[in-house]
């Protein structure tokens, strides 16, 4: 089954009409490739087997069909509308593109992707487990204590060798090939669940930009930045990091632009059509789109491919100790903040 990672409305917004085949069609930019007329909305980000969920096939269809009604649908009805100057972004609004933006940035092919790096994080901390000796004398410890409060029958305390038995076997248990495929279906699933407090709650605008400067949009459409006092522009900031801003082109002339409620150390500039589609460009696993052949537009995304890739060297997780994590997880403590 093809599912879709960028709506197909939302791809329609920055169509052009085309004469030769009498459809909507989309310039595509692709590193080191000349702009190509010919992209469709309905298949340039359709990708087979995107949510399949290897413990059950009917899920894929499911998840399809939950992203178009819960998320995709309400927000069609006014998408249209963003970037008109009458326009309003209500409470209600930005509710619906809260939900909106969260699904568009989980459901890219970058962020599948870094599913595969997550997987071999977690297991890396459960092998760091087994080779240390004091970690696992504590679990020993915190494991016969449990035993004997739930009232279990307990004749001796629970031994290292069995410790590293039950570890052993889930990391066997999470090792299949299969295993970045369900952690990104479960991360799907629990991304359309919880809201984001830090988005809803933030400060929500819109970048207008002329018919002659458009914004382009790419495969991978929600992204983020900080701004240094210098002027230093770091892309693939997380979503609850200090001073974070997160982008969403809804239009060629219209941006979405989301301060998120977290610590701000410095004053918000905005940003211009140029530095929006630079990180258009630095977040695209390979595409980015638009209404219009521009070689200004190609010269600026060149460099710019590629540069971030989720878990890598965007949204990594390098700044936090993972088996620290793993060790308080098991000891049945909450994990410090990172």
């Amino acid at each position: 089954m093809f599912s879709h990672t960028v709506p197909k409305k939302l791809l329609e917004q920055f169509a052009y009409d085309d004469p030769r085949t009498r459809s909507k069609r989309l310039w595509q930019y692709q590193k080191g490739i000349p702009p190509w007329w010919k992209g469709s909305p309905k298949t340039v980000t359709a990708w087979d087997g995107h949510f399949a969920d290897p413990a059950n096939a009917a899920k894929e269809e499911q998840l399809e069909l939950r992203l178009k009604q819960e998320f995709e649908d309400p927000v069609n009805d006014f998408i249209e509308m963003i970037g008109y100057r009458t326009f309003y972004l209500s409470p209600t609004h930005i509710r619906l593109l809260t939900g909106y933006v969260r699904m568009l940035f989980t459901r890219s092919v970058g962020r599948r992707a870094a599913s595969i790096e997550n997987a071999k994080t977690k297991m890396d901390a459960f092998r760091s487990l087994v080779k240390d000796d004091k970690k696992l004398s504590e679990l020993t410890a915190r494991y016969t204590m449990e035993a004997i409060r739930l009232g279990l029958p307990v004749t001796e305390m629970v031994t290292k060798e069995q410790v590293i038995e039950i570890t052993e076997k889930q990391i066997a248990e999470h090792t299949r090939p299969d295993e970045p495929q369900r952690d990104y279906i479960q991360a799907v699933e629990t991304m359309m669940t919880f809201p984001d407090e830090g988005m809803l709650n933030g400060q929500w605008g819109i970048i207008p930009t002329d018919a002659e400067h458009p914004f382009v949009i790419g495969d991978a459409p929600v992204v983020t930045m900080e701004r240094t006092e210098g002027n230093r522009l770091y892309f693939g900031i997380g979503f609850a990091r200090p001073n974070v801003e997160v982008f969403l082109p809804v239009s060629p002339t219209a941006c979405i632009h989301v301060l998120p409620q977290v610590a701000r150390t410095r004053e918000v500039q905005r940003p211009s059509p140029v530095e929006v589609n630079m990180a258009q460009a630095a977040f695209a696993t390979k595409h980015c789109f638009g209404n219009i052949n521009s070689p200004e537009i190609d010269a600026i995304l060149q460099p710019e491919f590629g540069k971030v890739r989720l878990g890598i060297t965007g949204f990594n997780t390098h700044h936090i100790d993972h088996n620290a994590v793993l060790f308080d997880i098991l000891m049945g403590r909450r994990p410090q903040a990172a």
